[in-house]
């Protein structure tokens, strides 16, 4: 097997802009393009709508994540192509996932857990 020594890749220039890449930047992700979404939905409210047409049951004393943070959190990960709740695992400590629920990327806040997005799923409305 070979071991690339690169640790900065240069492409061709855009314009006056350098683009290089670079392959030591800690925790990477494949799904970035989702930023993309992030932008539309803030744009145009639909996870914020979505929120607004849900009651929440919960006793507001003991809600670690609100409805529109689990609604984002689960809205996008069915958008990415992570149907399956079990995903959401480890995709909650992903801090594009973070940031993607309006969350400052926190090791020690994860997003909700698969169980809590079956209680919503499962939810009678």
């Amino acid at each position: 097997m070979t071991e690339g020594t690169a640790s900065k890749v240069v492409f061709s220039r855009l314009k006056r802009q350098k683009v290089e890449g670079y392959f030591d930047g800690g925790r990477l992700t494949s799904d970035a393009g989702a930023m993309l979404l992030r932008e539309v939905d803030r744009r145009l409210g639909l996870t914020s709508a979505l929120a607004g047409c849900i009651t929440d049951p919960r006793c507001v004393r003991r809600i670690r994540h609100d409805r529109h943070r689990i609604l984002t959190q689960r809205v996008f990960g069915i958008g990415l192509g992570y149907e399956d709740l079990n995903d959401h695992q480890s995709l909650r400590d992903e801090p594009l996932f973070q940031v993607l629920a309006e969350q400052r990327p926190d090791p020690d806040r994860p997003l909700a857990s698969p169980v809590t997005l079956c209680r919503l799923k499962n939810r009678s409305f």
